[in-house]
């Protein structure tokens, strides 16, 4: 679904609560080729191959896949996206072995109850996931804060977890906040369920804040394709 000018928005489009929560990913066209951001929950791609097939792309024009952070329901198309496109992976140093199936993530408490609406996910997950595990694909690029990938900035947001990052496209005020920022169940700067530093999350929200964005591609929930920069200080402001 395009949210904005060749920024489109890859989710599931029923039962999105058994997809990790509402998961997100985004693909961007920059007119030279596609960037992936994330690879949703599904380990088939085919959301993706059927958005590229829509825009009347193919596979083979994807440039860059931008990695926000090593958890399933981000990771689940990259082996695919990967074997269809060969596209270089582009992912921060502390999430990399993860990426590549080389470490687990590290899990929340299971006491961590808020918001209530994600404790039966992180939960059922931490239980099902050696059964439904992923498969891990390298990171060819370690990027940080600072460096660029294309059109896009790179932030290093940790909070969620230690190597998270954001992307931001300044020409379309456009920022890719991974779970740094999610609007479901509620817009908060992720949740409290999975935040492994509470201090971090709320720094890297403020830090976001700063930046002129309209259009916000989260991590789980509903894109906001408006005023995105007003949403992220209101909430950093509280």
């Amino acid at each position: 679904m395009e949210i904005a000018p060749d920024i489109y928005e890859i989710g599931a489009k029923k039962r999105g609560y058994f997809k990790a929560g509402y998961t997100k990913a985004f693909l961007v066209d920059d007119g030279d080729g596609l960037y992936v951001i994330d690879t949703f929950y599904d380990d088939d791609a085919q959301l993706f191959m059927d958005e590229i097939a829509q825009i009347g792309r193919s596979p083979k024009d994807i440039k860059h896949i931008l990695m926000t952070h090593g958890h399933r329901g981000h990771l689940g198309g990259l082996a695919a996206l990967k074997r269809l496109s060969g596209a270089p992976v582009y992912g921060h140093i502390w999430e990399a072995d993860i990426i590549s199936g080389e470490r687990p993530f590290q899990n929340p408490s299971i006491l961590a109850f808020k918001p209530i609406q994600t404790w039966p996910i992180t939960t059922i997950g931490q239980i099902l996931g050696p059964l439904n595990p992923f498969e891990g694909v390298p990171v060819d690029h370690l990027i940080d804060e600072g460096d660029k990938v294309g059109v896009m900035e790179v932030l290093h947001t940790p909070g969620h977890t230690p190597g998270h990052l954001a992307f931001y496209w300044p020409e379309r005020k456009a920022l890719f906040t991974g779970d740094s920022f999610v609007t479901w169940p509620k817009v908060v700067p992720g949740w409290k369920s999975t935040m492994l530093n509470k201090r971090q999350s709320w720094e890297s929200l403020r830090r976001m804040a700063a930046l002129d964005v309209e259009v916000i591609g989260p991590g789980h929930g509903n894109s906001i394709t408006k005023d995105g920069g007003e949403v992220l200080r209101a909430l950093g402001n509280q």
